[in-house]
């Protein structure tokens, strides 16, 4: 009997250290977690009306802002304390831009936004294949 209280006792202690230790990590990437989350909101709204081919310029014009604002919070979300490598600096750049391309075309149909969506798209996903 002894021994089965001293063994639940371990579990529990175990248990609670565990979610303790999880609960630290995601903390420290909350910050990262989430900006990426808003961009990605972002940038999905860019896709939904380009599959419904509803491209309202007002819409996109905000959404590209939005990202914008964003892409400046990359660096210091992933890299709170330190310079980023050069290879992440470089896929930041890259999206800003893209970003700074789209927001000076001002796409006001789906055939101007496309290729800036697409544009966008590719060096996100080119930076979550090297760094996810």
């Amino acid at each position: 009997m002894k021994n089965a209280i001293l063994l639940l006792l371990g579990l529990f202690i175990g248990a609670v250290g565990a979610n303790i230790v999880g609960n630290a990590l995601r903390a420290r990437d909350a910050y990262a977690r989430g900006t990426m989350d808003v961009m990605q909101h972002h940038y999905g709204s860019l896709r939904e009306n380009l599959r419904a081919k509803q491209c309202n310029a007002t819409k996109t014009a905000f959404a590209l802002a939005q990202l914008r604002a964003l892409s400046n919070e990359i660096e210091p979300a992933v890299y709170p304390d330190s310079t980023p490598e050069s290879a992440f600096r470089e896929f930041s750049s890259r999206l800003r831009d893209a970003l700074d391309t789209g927001i000076a075309t001002a796409p006001a149909d789906c055939a101007a936004l496309a290729p800036i969506a697409e544009k966008v798209g590719k060096v996100c996903d080119e930076c979550h294949q090297q760094y996810r």
